[in-house]
């Protein structure tokens, strides 16, 4: 009498290898290509929003990762009607002078938003200025 003992099969293994006519191969997969992140913009942003209203103010920091470009950019969202309306404003002389009450921007900032959401608007600035953005 005769005793063959046979090797546990090892199912991990297994998946690794194919045979094909008789003969074994280890099973081959495509390596995953890394993919490097050469161009990330890094910004800083501030969101202040009430009921009616959004203001997120973006500043795109340099290469050096530690200053910023000159000037910022608001999105502004009204938010009173669906769907919602959104804007970006990133003129600078705009944004002083509806700080600064100009009569010109006031008008254009009228177009936007109620008395109360200038009063809102030029609270933000307010912050901004003192955060030294502009």
């Amino acid at each position: 009498m005769k005793f063959i003992t046979k090797k546990p099969i090892i199912q991990n293994k297994m998946k690794e290898r194919i045979q094909i006519d008789g003969v074994w191969y280890v099973r081959e997969t495509e390596p995953e290509e890394e993919i490097i992140l050469n161009d990330l913009t890094q910004v800083l942003n501030i969101i202040y929003e009430n009921d009616d209203y959004s203001w997120e103010a973006s500043r795109i920091f340099k290469d050096d990762g530690e200053t910023f470009y000159e000037g910022f950019d608001i999105e502004f969202t009204d938010k009173r009607k669906t769907p919602w309306k959104t804007e970006h404003w990133d003129s600078m002389k705009w944004l002083k002078g509806v700080l600064e009450d100009d009569r010109h921007s006031m008008k254009l900032a009228k177009e936007a938003m109620d008395d109360n959401g200038i009063k809102h608007l030029k609270a933000f600035l307010k912050y901004l200025k003192e955060k030294v953005w502009f």
